[in-house]
């Protein structure tokens, strides 16, 4: 009963974290122009909100042994909610950067933790409760670019800021008065964390586990950059491309979220049926052909609905590839996704500033086929991973022959 209860504010969690991730990239519009900066600087905004997130994913197990992992949560919504308190204020541009990397911390713990949480007391449903939260992410990162255009329409934008430290404080409030019994709960929890990854330090990858662990910390950098490149640049992209409205560019993001919310409801089962390598190349292919139409069309109506198929294409590549990849590299499933979200934080970062430094220096265009470009690596990773699986399936079966 305890868990399902802390499963429902995992989902809160998480539904925090998809608005987090996607509030800074609908402001962007209106927030440089506030501050005199380019596209290069929202940029190093983004970069740096990453560079806090990836920070928090790797401090967040020392933090929960030291703490504990309630008080570690605590900490962390306290910072998310004080950063976005500051942030609507409209500071400085230094205070502005410092806060959005306090709300990058934040969010990584927040996300290391939870996802932990679920994967190892989910038992048999590990699947379904990852989706479930994978869907409350898309929900929180559907709602607050629709949030934020009607904010930016109303020419109160600041006011997004305030919303989502409300919100913050609101989920603090509810974690902080959890029953006592949970804390014990949560202890049970830490401890089971503390053997499991005592035991899975000792053990090693092999030479061809190691191969394909490079192709997936390859796929999982340029994915995390090209999702979070194209829901926080794709506002500025519409304005500069098809000159629309600041409110109207802030609404695509919803479209592209809804995209992705709908299609997590179905991909698990799609992928199961025509299996996972066909559906990630099927997917891969497709988000490259669309952002290629993109780049080629300037009508409005034919820009979201480009938008929308993008964001269907893009919606079970991070949770399908995670699966394919432990299931290439068995027995190692806490530590390789460790890893790989570790290379999609580092990639998230890192290609947030390149982009805004593409977008500051040769405009829409160019930075759309970068996007493409960005998809054909994927595309081509999934197709040598699936060449080498085949490859060691077959040498296996001739040697069990």
């Amino acid at each position: 009963m305890m868990l399902k209860r802390i499963f429902g504010l995992s989902c809160g969690f998480y539904f925090l974290i998809g608005i987090t991730s996607v509030l800074l990239g609908a402001l962007l519009p209106v927030i440089l122009p506030h501050y005199g900066k380019d596209y290069s600087d929202g940029g190093t905004l983004l970069f740096l909100q990453f560079m806090g997130f990836l920070v928090g994913v790797v401090v967040s197990p020392s933090l929960s042994a030291w703490v504990g992992r309630k008080h570690m949560l605590l900490i962390a919504l306290g910072a998310i909610t004080i950063a976005y308190a500051m942030m609507g204020t409209l500071p400085v541009w230094g205070w502005m950067v410092t806060m959005t990397i306090f709300v990058g911390f934040g969010s990584g713990i927040i996300e290391s933790s939870i996802g932990a949480f679920t994967i190892e007391f989910a038992e048999a449903q590990k699947a379904v409760a990852m989706t479930k939260l994978d869907v409350y992410f898309g929900v929180g990162s559907l709602l607050i670019p629709a949030l934020a255009s009607l904010y930016i329409f109303l020419n109160v934008w600041q006011l997004s800021f305030y919303t989502v430290a409300l919100a913050t404080l609101l989920l603090l409030l509810f974690w902080i008065t959890m029953p006592a019994d949970s804390s014990a709960q949560l202890r049970r929890i830490q401890e089971h964390d503390a053997d499991h990854t005592g035991a899975v330090v000792k053990r090693k990858y092999s030479g061809k586990q190691l191969q394909f662990l490079s192709i997936f910390i390859l796929f999982f950098f340029v994915y995390m950059g090209l999702e979070l490149g194209v829901m926080n640049f794709l506002p500025s992209i519409l304005i500069e491309s098809i000159s629309i409205s600041d409110s109207a560019a802030s609404l695509s993001v919803t479209f592209f979220w809804a995209a992705m919310t709908i299609g997590r409801l179905f991909v698990g089962r799609i992928a199961e049926s025509i299996r996972y390598v066909p559906f990630l190349i099927g997917s891969s292919l497709g988000m490259m052909l669309m952002i290629i139409g993109l780049a080629l069309v300037s009508h409005p109506v034919a820009m979201y609905i480009l938008i929308f198929a993008i964001g269907l294409f893009m919606s079970g590549l991070f949770s399908i590839a995670l699966v394919f990849a432990n299931s290439l590299i068995p027995g190692m499933t806490e530590r390789t996704t460790s890893i790989l979200i570790a290379a999609g934080g580092i990639g998230g970062s890192v290609l947030q500033y390149v982009i805004g430094w593409s977008m500051a220096n040769w405009s829409v265009g160019p930075t759309l086929w970068v996007f493409a470009g960005f998809s054909l690596v994927l595309l081509i990773s999934i197709a040598f991973t699936s060449q080498w699986s085949t490859s060691q399936a077959k040498l296996t079966s001739r040697v069990q022959s």
